[in-house]
């Protein structure tokens, strides 16, 4: 039974966000909460006390910027906070987005005049079902210049790796694109993406044989944010998840206990207004989920013994060293995993962050079996008497990393010719590249341009298809490459926006022009046609 009594609204206590919090303790207000610039936490009370006491007991290191250089920080961290707010205001925009193309022509003839001019392709391929239990296919197809354009394919019935082929040639052929110049092909994963022998890829080799190609040229990627996802769950402390899940399922999902607990923490003046759920499908949320368990561990106690189902593990000082290690270790996964995200990321790059973090986990494994908990500060915080099995944890999966990037890494010496040719010994790489390399490499002043410009403006404005054809070529393929589907999962976004309960009949040529149109980079005057008070 919960505590009787006149409770204080702290909601009508008319507490106003103070601007010189902004820069005493890097908060912001965002729709009525104080906000940290530095973490992303919201508190739940608007009060200098816990803006203070939040900033001292994380950010304290911060003391160090003065003057300028903590002003130009704090508005380095505003505008992060603001491009991520972005993105919840985004769905809005994909609504209207799908909404104008309703005013336009497709934008077809636009895709296939680009398409045309194509050196090289790749492929990012994913399915998922919709509402009315109708597979659907998202192709998106990056090209040398940008990655630009995408089309979906309505498939009905089954999603085998022969149905995924045959859209995949439909729409190839749609825009004609030749097999010879596709470069790549990135999935989820799935089996029928990647089955042996009715697969998706097995298929488009196949098919790249029959026409005299080398399939061996094609780059073929499963997802490295869902390889990432996947080496994350080879973590075994079990008994933290399972504790943790099944306490947060208590309290939020039932309306009573969520409202009450709220109600304690408004009580208590908590930090925090609420619990997080995690979901298996949503990439952060178990570090944030276990943070906030962690940060909140005293009043979820209080609140389970309140309700009379006490978790005793809340009272184990080896238990608590668990929960503490993995909210850590999840933290450093989802950094990793922000680091993997964005629609135009080249592959190269994206290997090169799961190649650090590689060497991170090798470093922590070693610090770890030393007592050496330096980058683990919330397991600093319960002070673990042994971390011999934290090491171990590290070391499982340091294992899953190399064993499930085995594949890519065999492209490794390609990449690094595309990514860094100025760091490769010429007789490392194939013959009828030696000579072109040798010549870039003798030139200092191309190794400054180098040094100080984007990658691929560095190719764009000083490799010359006349000094250094083949090389050029080497990069217009591996700049091609998608290493991600990220960009299928922001389309079936737009797909759930799309095609709703109240737009469940929409047919599957009106869906597909929608979607092309609301995912296009594709230039287009939809604001203009669509705006009401537009001159005629």
């Amino acid at each position: 039974i919960m505590a009787t009594g006149k409770k204080r609204k702290v909601d009508a206590e008319c507490r106003a966000f103070q601007e010189k919090w902004t820069n005493d303790y890097f908060f912001v207000e965002v729709k009525g909460k104080p906000v940290c610039l530095v973490c992303g936490d919201a508190l739940a009370v608007m009060k200098k006390a816990n803006l203070e006491r939040h900033y001292s007991s994380k950010h304290a290191k911060l003391n160090a910027l003065q003057g300028q250089m903590r002003l130009d920080k704090v508005n380095s961290l505003r505008r992060s906070l603001d491009a991520q707010l972005a993105v919840f205001t985004r769905p809005h925009s994909d609504r209207e987005n799908v909404i104008h193309t309703s005013f336009v022509v497709n934008i077809e003839t636009t895709l296939n005049d680009t398409a045309k001019k194509f050196i090289f392709f790749s492929l990012a391929c994913d399915e998922t079902t919709d509402l009315t239990n109708t597979a659907q296919l998202a192709i998106f197809v990056r090209g040398i210049t940008a990655e630009f354009e995408t089309t979906l394919q309505a498939m009905h019935g089954t999603t085998e790796g022969e149905d995924l082929f045959e859209q995949v040639v439909l729409a190839m052929n749609k825009f004609e694109l030749p097999f010879k110049k596709l470069s790549g092909l990135a999935t989820d994963g799935a089996p029928a993406m990647l089955g042996p022998q009715k697969g998706l890829t097995a298929l488009v080799k196949k098919e790249m044989s029959r026409l005299r190609l080398d399939p061996s040229d094609l780059v073929v990627c499963h997802c490295i944010i869902h390889q990432e996802s996947l080496c994350a769950h080879s973590l075994k402390l079990h008994s933290v998840m399972t504790t943790v899940v099944s306490t947060i399922n208590f309290i939020k999902s039932r309306g009573l206990n969520s409202r009450q607990f709220k109600e304690l923490l408004s009580d208590l003046e908590s930090e925090y207004g609420d619990l997080v759920y995690h979901c298996e499908v949503r990439w952060l949320s178990r570090a944030d989920m276990l943070a906030r368990f962690y940060n909140l561990r005293e009043e979820v106690k209080q609140f389970m013994e309140i309700k009379g189902k006490p978790v005793v593990e809340l009272s184990d000082d080896k238990w608590l060293c668990d929960l503490a290690f993995m909210v850590d270790i999840t933290k450093h996964l989802s950094e990793l995993n922000v680091k993997l995200q964005g629609p135009n990321q080249l592959l190269s790059s994206l290997l090169s962050n799961v190649k650090s973090f590689e060497a991170k986990l090798k470093l922590w494994q070693f610090q770890l079996e030393q007592g050496n908990i330096a980058h683990f500060p919330t397991l600093q915080e319960q002070k673990p008497a042994m971390t011999d099995e934290y090491a171990g944890e590290c070391a499982k999966l340091l294992q899953a990393f190399e064993e499930r990037f085995q594949d890519m890494k065999s492209k490794q010496n390609e990449l690094k010719i595309f990514a860094a040719p100025f760091n490769v010994e010429p007789s490392d790489v194939p013959d009828n590249l030696q000579h072109e390399i040798i010549e870039l490499q003798s030139n200092d002043e191309l190794k400054a341009k180098y040094n100080n410009l984007p990658l691929l403006e560095f190719y764009k404005l000083y490799v010359c298809c006349e000094d250094f054809p083949i090389l050029r070529r080497h990069a217009l393929k591996f700049a091609s490459l998608f290493g991600t589907t990220y960009c299928c999962e922001q389309f079936f976004s737009k797909l759930t926006l799309a095609k709703t309960r109240f737009r469940s009949r929409l047919t599957d040529p009106n869906l597909e022009n929608q979607l092309r149109v609301a995912s296009s980079s594709l230039p287009s005057d939809i604001r203009l046609r669509c705006n009401p008070n537009r001159n005629e």
